[in-house]
């Protein structure tokens, strides 16, 4: 036997879940919706046409304490026949006149069928709660592994980050040791730029002195000659 749930009740009525809350409320008397363990209301085929029927009534004008007086006029016990009559029977006096052994036996088989009919429907209803029930365990046991997929997922991005982020603290250290070590190097080579500098200055310097040297010592020597020679010739 098929059910549904509150909003697909509504859906298939066509009416809001809010109404059919409202008509089982005002109509608590005579009719009664079965819920499940937890509290969800489950409709049969038979709530669905009889929420039907109520919603025909109220499109005709009848309001819901005039369509409960009904209700409860069709259900009150009407005056019992001379024979008893099984409930939900209509009522045939030639009938009830030929008391025998088919008409009893008609009445044992519509007697079980209701019953098997009643235990059908309970055994559906248990089979669908157990449904539900293992529906919403697979459903907690898929949460409770997304959870933990999802922790999983976030310590690993957690130290990813942790790892990365110490990666690059050492590469900015090992950067800041190279510019460093490039920065003292040239400050190394322009200074023995300029000590090489100075002392090719100096040697440039000490080569013009000698230079000059020279040129002074050949120069006396030329005029010690010339001295000499205009010696000679006044003699």
């Amino acid at each position: 036997m098929k059910t549904y749930t509150l909003r697909e009740a509504a859906k298939k009525i066509g009416v809001t879940a809010r109404d059919l809350k409202q008509w089982e409320k005002q109509l608590a008397e005579w009719i009664t919706i079965p819920r499940t363990s937890q509290g969800a209301r489950i409709y049969t085929e038979e709530l669905v046409n009889r929420f039907r029927q109520i919603q025909t009534l109220l499109a005709d004008g009848r309001s819901l304490h005039e369509i409960a007086a009904e209700l409860k006029q069709a259900n009150e016990p009407s005056s019992p026949p001379e024979s008893a009559v099984m409930e939900g029977e209509i009522i045939d006096v030639p009938r009830l006149l030929r008391h025998g052994a088919p008409y009893i036996a008609e009445q044992l088989a519509a007697r079980m069928k209701d019953e098997i009919v009643d235990a059908l429907k309970r055994e559906t209803t248990a089979v669908v709660q157990q449904a539900m029930d293992e529906v919403k365990g697979k459903l907690d046991d898929i949460g409770e592994q997304t959870r933990a997929a999802a922790e999983t997922v976030h310590r690993s991005l957690h130290d990813y980050k942790e790892a990365w982020q110490q990666k690059t603290e050492q590469l900015h250290e090992h950067l800041e040791t190279v510019v460093a070590f490039c920065h003292e190097e040239k400050t190394r080579q322009e200074e023995e730029r300029k000590r090489l500098e100075q002392r090719i200055l100096e040697r440039e310097k000490a080569f013009r002195e000698l230079v000059l040297s020279f040129r002074q010592t050949a120069a006396s020597a030329s005029t010690a000659r010339t001295r000499a020679d205009k010696w000679w010739k006044f003699w």
